[in-house]
């Protein structure tokens, strides 16, 4: 994402570059931002039989937004909102409209509130992150996904036949192999991965190398989709994951899961009671799923994360992927790591 300008009182001109831009944007747009982009727009004809549909026009509008729409590893965003500012000509102030915000969009944004967390979110977007290819490879399956700052992206998964019995099960497993593995990197190379990484059991690595050269190898248990998330929890990709800005995120989940095993009072699970630890200044660190931000509760997690971040340094915005998140989903998308202990978190995991 590139800043083309940054004004006062929040006020932001962005260049929208990549599809990270899009997911990135989606966390920095609040209900009340005023958005200004190029957009389309369906005429209204007068007619003496009544009003009808006329052609759309190409125009510039401004929404005060009620409404961020994201789906994740697409092409868009939509922005609705209720038009503050258009062309006079189009007579439509005060009605809604919905602005689809794409790759290569320039975007003008006016922020209610300017907070620690979008300024955290806005050098996320600005930093650039190589996409690393992930190809997850066992007798019988072949799985390979994108790993993004916005989580995993599986690509494609693909069964291949298991070697028999007779004959070498190497020569095998290559003959099938060397079907398949040209595809997958194309498709990965297309999705702009320059980075591999080539995860399989033991055996199936050794022939694996040989079809995959300049590649980062590492050995699982089971390879295939079961691989792809197997890898996610291993500690092979700590420098990929930093390098997406992703190992705090990870870090902290693991931190909360300890705890949580431990039994340890010093956690915070759901809305309220991160609400009652920050109140009580008790929160060391602040976990929220993304998608809990880009769902019906993003105004009350929107309050949590704008107060936290007047005090906070660890603020980890979690992509589902990651071991971890689905206890977080099942929390309300919010949790956090206490200095003290000022309650339980008992019966709720």
């Amino acid at each position: 994402m590139r800043i083309l300008e940054r004004g006062e009182r929040g006020r932001l001109r962005l260049q929208l570059e990549s599809q990270e831009d899009l997911y990135f944007v989606s966390l920095l747009i609040d209900e009340g931002d005023l958005v200004t982009a190029w957009t389309s727009r369906q005429l209204r004809v007068e007619r003496a039989t009544g009003s009808e549909r006329g052609e759309r026009v190409r125009v510039k509008l401004t929404v005060r937004v009620k409404r961020v729409e994201f789906q994740r590893f697409t092409d868009s965003v939509r922005v609705l909102g209720v038009v503050t500012e258009a062309p006079e000509w189009l007579s439509a102030l005060g009605s809604h409209h919905t602005i689809g915000l794409r790759v290569g969009d320039e975007v003008e944004i006016v922020k209610q509130a300017f907070t620690r967390y979008h300024e955290r979110i806005l050098r996320l977007a600005s930093a650039t992150a190589e996409l690393a290819g992930v190809v997850s490879v066992d007798v019988g399956e072949v799985a390979a996904a994108v790993l993004r700052p916005q989580g995993l992206e599986v690509v494609s998964v693909v069964s291949i036949e298991r070697p028999g019995k007779e004959g070498s099960l190497k020569a095998s497993l290559g003959a099938q192999l060397s079907k398949v593995l040209p595809q997958v990197l194309s498709a990965l190379r297309a999705r702009g991965c320059r980075r591999i990484i080539v995860a399989a059991p033991e055996l199936v690595l050794e022939v694996a190398k040989e079809l995959v050269p300049d590649a980062q190898y590492v050995r699982v248990a089971e390879g295939g989709l079961a691989g792809l998330y197997e890898l996610l929890r291993s500690h092979a990709l700590r420098g990929v994951l930093a390098e997406l800005h992703m190992s705090e995120v990870r870090q902290a989940l693991e931190e909360l899961l300890s705890r949580l095993h431990r039994g340890s009072g010093k956690v915070a699970l759901g809305v309220e009671e991160v609400e009652a630890a920050l109140q009580a200044r008790a929160v060391e660190a602040l976990l929220v799923l993304d998608e809990a931000l880009l769902g019906g509760e993003r105004g009350r997690i929107a309050s949590i994360l704008e107060r936290a971040s007047e005090t906070l340094r660890t603020i980890a915005i979690v992509p589902p992927s990651l071991e971890g998140a689905e206890l977080l989903r099942r929390c309300g998308g919010v949790a956090a790591l206490l200095y003290f202990d000022v309650g339980t978190a008992e019966g709720k995991v």
